[in-house]
């Protein structure tokens, strides 16, 4: 076994660790699938993660995916600790946590279908990235996928100058807090006093306002560690090449579309680019991309980039899209209808068949259903007679519908495998057990069962321990009223605490309701 390793700066700031769904194996699963390789189901996979930290990616996939297992590693034994923690409480018996370093990976961890390495490859020396691409390259099944982010240019040319201030300012301080402290009053000061001409106030007063966002953790990791070497996308391109990768695509796969700039864009880019590295490379130029999620495979695998429409037939789709106006659409007619996603993004259509399935798909969120259920739904909703040629044209044409949505919007959603939750709340609620445990622990913000980070309210902060199964609405009710009684949540009327036990829970009960509607939207309820 080898030694454990020292120490580090995260263990004095840990990394704040939670899903990152881009890196979910359905999702790379289907990328995989959309250019024409065959991934492992992840149903049945062995998956890595370098660089897991306290497990907050790798635990809910574990927990989801009881006949897979997964392997987690990472150089900070204080975010080890936490994660063994949680898998103890789950007791899961298919996720594995380890204190070691990159470096120390070698045979005995055999191979995998899917590794994970997010936000680690720019921040480490240069020995340590060719170990990453070492261990995608050796410990890859044949087809397996890996998936690899990293700061890259030209848009890291103009964030590295920011970085430079801060670390010229901030090493200055001894102490961790010292230092997030200064770097950021220096940011702030120089925002607020330069008067260089040009754009040079608005770069700082744009990261000024972009770091406000940002954890402290973010902060310190990305701008106050000794490393952080961005690299231009062709680069690593061709570093991953050297260690025998091919490159797949991105997680993201909309970014890789040139037709999302627009026909003129597009025709300038076929004329310059003479394949998909060098298209990738000038889009990063028109965008001054920052950061890249790169999906990497064996390099005797030969994606296909041209994407057919019937590969989404093994898949299956969810959308959160509704319908812009107030009323009902008429599906059946030929009127246009705008959907809207929560991020603003959406879709205009005037084919029945597109929305009937929007309207199917709205039923389902935020589970998912696979393709030919949702068709044949769709077709139901229109009154078309199954089976035929007629049913075979509307395939095809939903699938390019459903592909030319997914690639240019976040209208739809495309996965390998389903998100099967309930249509109701349950007399007797279940959440996430990782959601319970890590709420009971002290969390604000949990993983749901789409892998994406759900903050919670005070009221569901008390309710979600509670969704064990065990109580009813009324019990849970009591429980909450008792919260109340004891201090730990407050209910007003009319701008006044409440403390008679009937009226508060008479002033619970809808607030109750609502808080579980509300989860089980969020997709943190199980049963």
């Amino acid at each position: 076994m080898p030694p454990q390793p020292p120490s580090n700066s995260y263990d004095d700031i840990p990394y704040d660790s939670h899903p990152y769904p881009q890196t979910h194996p359905s999702r790379l699963c289907t990328v995989a699938t959309l250019f024409g390789l065959s991934p492992t189901p992840i149903e049945r996979c062995r998956v890595l993660e370098l660089g897991a930290a306290a497990g907050g990616n790798l635990i809910p996939i574990a927990e989801t995916s009881p006949d897979s297992r997964f392997v987690g590693i990472d150089l900070s034994a204080r975010q080890v600790s936490d994660g063994e923690r949680l898998v103890e409480a789950l007791g899961l018996t298919n996720i594995e946590l380890r204190h070691i370093s990159i470096t120390d990976v070698d045979d005995s961890f055999g191979a995998f279908d899917y590794i994970i390495c997010h936000g680690v490859f720019s921040w480490v020396p240069v020995a340590v990235r060719a170990k990453i691409l070492d261990i995608c390259a050796r410990r890859l099944t044949p087809n397996g996928v890996a998936y690899v982010s990293y700061n890259t240019y030209p848009g890291w040319h103009v964030r590295g100058m920011i970085r430079d201030m801060m670390q010229y300012h901030a090493m200055r301080f001894e102490e961790p807090r010292q230092r997030l402290d200064q770097a950021r009053a220096l940011l702030d000061f120089l925002a607020r006093s330069a008067r260089a001409d040009g754009p040079y106030p608005a770069i700082l007063k744009t990261e000024q306002e972009r770091l406000r966002h940002q954890g402290d953790h973010y902060l310190f990791h990305e701008h106050l560690e000794e490393v952080n070497d961005p690299l231009y996308f062709h680069q690593f391109v061709g570093m991953a090449a050297e260690h025998g990768l091919r490159y797949l695509g991105e997680a993201r796969i909309e970014t890789m579309i040139p037709g999302n700039f627009g026909p003129e864009v597009q025709k300038t880019l076929a004329s310059m680019a003479a394949d998909q590295i060098q298209t990738e490379q000038y889009l990063d130029f028109l965008r001054n991309r920052t950061f890249r999620e790169t999906l990497l495979v064996p390099a005797q695998t030969t994606p296909d980039w041209e994407i057919h429409p019937d590969r989404i037939r093994g898949l299956h789709i969810a959308s959160e899209g509704k319908p812009a106006g107030k009323r009902a659409p008429d599906i059946r007619s030929h009127s246009l209808v705008d959907y809207r996603t929560r991020s603003g993004m959406g879709l205009s259509t005037s084919q029945p068949l597109l929305k009937a399935a929007m309207q199917v798909l709205g039923d389902r969120w935020p589970g998912t259903i696979p393709f030919a259920e949702l068709l044949s739904s769709a077709r139901t909703l229109l009154g078309r007679i199954p089976g035929g040629a007629a049913e075979e044209e509307d395939a095809r044409t939903l699938a390019g519908n459903l592909v030319n949505t997914y690639v240019s919007s976040d209208l739809t959603e495309l996965y390998s495998s389903p998100i099967s939750l309930p249509r109701e709340v349950s007399e007797r609620p279940v959440a996430l057990g990782s959601a319970r445990a890590q709420v009971a622990a002290g969390a604000t913000a949990v993983a749901n069962r789409r892998h994406t980070l759900v903050k919670l309210t005070d009221v569901d902060q008390r309710l979600v321990p509670l969704l064990d199964g065990t109580r009813d609405r009324s019990e849970l009710l009591e429980h909450l009223t008792t919260q109340v009684v004891g201090g730990g949540l407050q209910i007003q009327r009319d701008g006044k605490p409440l403390s008679d036990p009937a009226a508060i829970r008479t002033a619970l009960a809808p607030v109750l309701g609502r808080a579980l509607i509300s989860l089980a939207e969020n997709a943190l309820l199980v049963g």
